[in-house]
């Protein structure tokens, strides 16, 4: 199995800003193990290290807490993958979708690898289900 793991579902395995996607957890023991992929595009990690720094900001996190947890989703067994090669795809998603380029580069992403996308964000699940790169429950 082939995954795309957005920001929110990654941040989630760290935080607790609501409930993680359902599979995710077992998806990444499989991943461990070698039997899955996971990927993401480089965005990924930007994005989470502004969520971390936005909450030591606000005082959600202490000290070097977020710096920790940035080093701890570094170290996610995910392949990283660039943005050239579905940009042009991921602009197309968006302007069907009603989504950012940001969000629709995992579905981008997605549909060139074959995989599912995990997020905890609702819009870019709703697109998943809609195009068919939602995981099976």
């Amino acid at each position: 199995m082939i995954a795309i793991l957005d920001t929110s579902a990654v941040i989630r395995l760290f935080i607790a800003d609501g409930p993680i996607p359902a599979g995710l957890e077992t998806f990444l023991g499989e991943v461990e193990r070698g039997n899955a992929v996971g990927l993401a595009p480089e965005l990924l990690w930007v994005e989470a290290a502004n969520v971390l720094l936005r909450k030591k900001l606000r005082g959600e996190l202490a000290g070097d807490e977020a710096e920790a947890l940035l080093e701890e989703i570094i170290q996610l067994p995910l392949r990283r993958a660039g943005h050239v090669e579905i940009l042009p795809r991921a602009m197309e998603l968006a302007d069907a979708e009603g989504l950012s380029v940001y969000d629709a580069l995992f579905l981008s992403l997605a549909e060139l690898r074959e995989g599912v996308v995990f997020t905890a964000d609702q819009q870019l699940a709703e697109a998943s289900r809609k195009l068919g790169l939602a995981p099976r429950a």
